[in-house]
């Protein structure tokens, strides 16, 4: 029996290796016992459909896709548009049928794939709901399309669909750990930010609960917000570690949890806290796991020598996630790049890991001119948009234009060509007193999007002392 190698410490339950020695990035080819994977598969499956269950009962569906005349997609995608009628009330009905089949393991491969591309649809389609969960949550569906999460535990397996296995390539869980780590190291980074440090941010998120007659003695003091905002940092940037350590990984875990379960309580932000415990999944020892949850399962050849089809492929599946994962780093940071407070002009908002940073409000109405007449209109989107929907439209530079682009068009087909759009409104940004977030002189019919560059049409954010 060998020494212990650096690589049979970092993918635990290796005894065979086909491949040279010193190529770590071998390791993560290494078959190790998948029943974290499998275990994760029943929680994502479960949280999945109870969240289309959820968005059914509770008007989510109906708010978000169905009342608006039109929906705010990103933009490249207008094509995404809700289905006629009660169609997006069967769309998600469809989604849940298909989250059980992922908690099944049934038609696994099938209904992991169809339900990825459908919420990636439903993602797509309205952003003035946008959250960094939703995005998350994409991001683990699509991951859950690559692993054999039905190796057993699974109709798949049982029904003999699939050779049933124990085991699954080392990648399968490391690609779930190195999200989680890059999801906590931005989200920490992003709250070096004066309204977070002060406490105040906290403070506006915590006014409903510290008026409570009960909760209000501990979410009302002052010291209350600075704390737990201070607490957040710490913890975001040191959780990962803390997991990833044999010796404190289960008090890190106890705290895991108990930071998600304040977190779903005092913010009410759906799934997001039971996925993130079900994602510490990977932090343990999938054996551990085994004993138990699977006991009853076999444990014979736990760790067969990998297959030539495996290694054959697995420099193209390295080369895939150095890419996707270089990426992932890019995306929290092209904000850096842009010249102005992010939360603020929403240039390299998206997909950046900046949750619960801040909070909008504001008005905002339009005013399209005929060049050629000078006759003008003012367009009052408050009449046909929910405040909550309102709330994003006044508050998002990008949305602000895609409504001036259609108002635009809408005009043209009135007989109207050329019209110009100027919006104008007032917006405030946790709480500072209003000011107009975009150049109300500024004709933005005639603005071309350039995703990569900055935005001169929207003002500078200046933070009151």
């Amino acid at each position: 029996m060998p020494g212990t190698s650096m690589e049979q410490k970092l993918f635990p339950g290796m005894q065979d290796r086909s491949y040279p020695a010193g190529k770590l990035w071998e390791g993560l080819f290494i078959p190790i016992d998948n029943s974290g994977l499998i275990l994760f598969r029943i929680c994502f499956g479960f949280l999945l459909l109870y969240h289309s269950i959820a968005s059914l009962l509770n008007g989510s569906v109906y708010k978000n896709y169905i009342a608006p005349p039109f929906t705010f997609n990103f933009i490249g995608f207008d094509f995404l548009q809700p289905l006629p009628g009660n169609g997006m009330y069967w769309y998600v009905a469809l989604m849940a049928v298909l989250a059980l089949g992922i908690l099944l393991g049934a038609w696994y491969r099938f209904c992991a794939a169809a339900f990825a591309a459908m919420w990636s649809i439903l993602y797509l389609m309205q952003k003035s709901d946008y959250n960094n969960h939703h995005y998350l949550v994409l991001l683990l569906c699509w991951f859950m399309v690559l692993v054999p999460a039905h190796g057993f535990r699974s109709v798949d397996a049982r029904r003999g669909r699939i050779t049933p296995t124990n085991t699954c390539p080392a990648w399968c869980t490391w690609i779930f750990i190195a999200q989680v780590a890059i999801v906590f190291f931005f989200a920490a980074i992003s709250k070096l930010d004066a309204d977070w440090l002060s406490g105040k941010f906290l403070m506006i998120r915590f006014s409903r609960l510290s008026m409570h007659r009960v909760y209000g003695i501990l979410y009302g003091q002052a010291w209350f917000p600075v704390l737990i905002a201070y607490t957040g940092i710490l913890f975001d940037l040191l959780i990962v570690p803390l997991l990833l350590w044999k010796k404190t990984r289960k008090v890190a875990f106890i705290l895991f949890c108990i930071f998600h379960l304040f977190n779903s309580f005092t913010f009410g932000i759906g799934i997001f806290p039971y996925l993130s415990i079900s994602l510490a999944i990977f932090f343990f020892d999938p054996q551990s796991i085994r004993r138990i949850f699977f006991s009853q399962e076999s444990n014979n050849n736990l760790y067969p020598k990998i297959n030539t089809t495996l290694v054959s492929g697995r420099k193209t599946i390295s080369i895939f996630l150095c890419l996707y994962f270089l990426f992932q780093l890019y995306l929290p940071v092209r904000s850096w790049f842009y010249p102005g407070h992010v939360f603020w002009t929403e240039e390299g908002y998206r997909m950046g890991w900046k949750m619960m940073m801040r909070t909008k409000s504001g008005t905002v109405h339009f005013k399209v001119k005929d060049p050629s007449s000078g006759k003008t209109w003012t367009i009052e989107p408050s009449r046909i948009f929910s405040k909550a929907h309102m709330m994003w439209l006044s508050g998002s530079p990008d949305i602000i234009w895609q409504y001036a682009q259609r108002l635009k068009n809408d005009f043209n087909k009135k007989g109207i060509p050329n019209a110009e759009v100027y919006a104008i409104g007032q917006v405030s940004i946790n709480r500072q007193p209003p000011r107009p977030l975009v150049d109300s002189t500024v004709n933005l019919a005639a603005v071309p999007w350039q995703p990569f560059c900055h935005a001169n049409w929207i003002t500078v954010y200046q933070r009151d002392p």
